[in-house]
């Protein structure tokens, strides 16, 4: 069997387990749930078509799934891509440094332009 390590290095037991899923299947009740933001929110104006390959099947899949979520592919593509890249675990220094290049800017740029949307 397979033993689990929380971050904080607490041993995930099968009991915690069953208790997290019975909470999920109750709905999570006295929780507040929220929805996380999107961490590329789109804005129009920055925005460029990108040209893609893939097979039709996985196109299919995509365009399906948008549907289901009543939302563009493209936007299910942007979103998919978003979390994927959260996921990715870019260091905080190297998503600055994308972002300078992205809009021209320099590191301290780019640094005061994200404080100043973050502040806005």
């Amino acid at each position: 069997m397979k033993q689990y390590i929380a971050e904080d290095g607490t041993p995930i037991t099968d009991d915690m387990v069953d208790h997290w899923a019975q909470e999920a299947e109750d709905g999570f009740p006295n929780s507040i749930l929220t929805r996380e933001d999107d961490p590329f929110p789109p804005s129009r104006v920055d925005m460029k078509a990108h040209t893609i390959r893939m097979p039709d099947e996985l196109w299919k899949l995509v365009e399906a799934a948008a549907q289901a979520k009543k939302i563009t592919p493209s936007e299910y593509t942007r979103q998919a891509l978003g979390q994927s890249l959260v996921q990715a675990g870019l260091t905080r220094d190297q998503k600055i440094l994308i972002y300078a290049q992205t809009h021209h800017l320099t590191r301290e740029a780019a640094i005061d332009e994200l404080l100043d949307k973050a502040l806005a």
